[in-house]
């Protein structure tokens, strides 16, 4: 277990209709925003409602709406050199996180003369980021409070963790009634994703004492989204508490660190665009078997906080019931079990292991892997 530092210059508002709070929040920061979200949320009305709240504190707001779902370089780029020439003194993400991660690289990269392939060769700007607000609407973004954020070089095809100074993000709205509209079937998947990274984060080498104490109630709070969501699709009742989940595992990841399991979901997200929720679906009951074999005790524990009758919590004994209750989330839910699933072949497993082992947060993960252990993972999910 790692030291604990904590630092969060971050204000977050959590609950059901925080975003009307976003006006004030950003009108503390500056006059003129650049908005950034994708044309789905357009057609929802959810950009013009927020547009009329930043409004009615004489912020002034630029829509850029075309972020799309692969996120090209050239998209990104365009959205840096508006940011530059609007003179936007606030970036704002509202969407999901290729969104988030967009509107972050073009707060970053728009302080300076860079563009998206400097970003994406390791060059920073020397000034300091446009303030940044992020507005999730899916529960979660597994890197809101890391000075970070992932993003794809879609000519090469490989995800890159990209850090950032301190301090970029200013506010969060993790507001539950934004994922209202979220099909039943997505929200699942959803609620999937955020579970693998509550693992992850607890299994760290990286974890600490209160992070394992958020990641156990995260993971204790979306089995009982999953319940909810299982006997009623259109409960909003679940989605406040996979919104609650998702904070708790943000929190927790300001501390640790996700591992091999999210760097494969990076990876096949962005050379084959799979949805990454649907993948970590898909991954989750291997990655539980894997690290039942080196952290069993805290394997046990997952068990326990996933509803199990765990009797052997001290030994160990009944790590395996972990996937196992894993994959009966799966089946309960319908998605999808295997990679294959995805029009994957298995001569894609070797370039998947290669980027993914390009992550940093493979090293943190509770033993060393190597590519060709990112590939037998890969290969046993297939």
């Amino acid at each position: 277990m790692s030291d604990l530092l904590l630092h969060l210059p971050t204000r977050i508002f959590f609950g059901p209709d925080v975003v009307n709070r976003i006006g004030q929040t950003v009108a503390e920061l500056g006059s003129r925003a650049l908005l950034v979200t994708e044309s789905v949320h357009h057609r929802g009305k959810l950009v013009e409602r927020v547009e009329e709240l930043l409004a009615r504190k004489d912020v002034q707001t630029i829509l850029f709406d075309h972020v799309d779902p692969g996120g090209s370089n050239a998209t990104i780029d365009e959205l840096i050199s508006l940011v530059r020439v609007s003179q936007a003194k606030v970036v704002i993400g509202l969407g999901g996180m290729k969104v988030l991660s967009a509107a972050r690289c073009a707060a970053v990269a728009a302080a300076g003369d860079v563009s998206i392939y400097r970003i994406l060769d390791g060059q920073h700007p020397g000034k300091a980021a446009v303030p940044y607000v992020e507005v999730p609407t899916s529960f979660r973004n597994h890197v809101m409070l890391r000075d970070e954020f992932v993003i794809t070089d879609t000519e090469k095809r490989h995800a890159r963790l990209v850090r950032t100074a301190p301090g970029l993000v200013k506010a969060v709205f993790l507001d539950p009634n934004l994922a209202a509209s979220m099909s039943a079937k997505y929200a699942a998947a959803t609620m999937m994703d955020t579970l693998l990274a509550c693992i992850e984060g607890y299994v760290s080498s990286r974890s600490t004492f209160l992070s394992d104490t958020l990641f156990l109630r995260a993971i204790d709070t979306l089995k009982e989204s999953i319940d909810e969501l299982s006997r009623d699709p259109g409960e909003t009742a679940s989605r406040v508490h996979a919104g609650e989940a998702g904070l708790l595992c943000a929190l927790g990841l300001s501390m640790s660190s996700q591992g091999p399991g999210g760097a494969l979901t990076y990876a096949i997200n962005s050379l084959h665009n799979v949805p990454k929720s649907w993948v970590a679906a898909a991954l989750l009951p291997h990655m539980l078997d894997h690290f039942a074999g080196v952290r069993p005790t805290k394997v046990a524990r997952v068990a326990r906080a996933l509803g199990e009758d765990v009797p052997g919590l001290h030994e160990g004994d009944d790590a395996e019931l972990a996937s196992a209750v894993a994959r009966r989330l799966i089946a309960r839910l319908e998605l999808p079990g295997r990679l294959r699933d995805f029009d994957l072949s298995l001569d894609d497993v070797a370039e998947i292991a290669e980027v993914a082992a390009g992550f940093e947060m493979v090293s943190f993960g509770p033993v060393a892997l190597s590519e060709s252990d990112l590939y037998e993972l890969a290969k046993q999910a297939f």
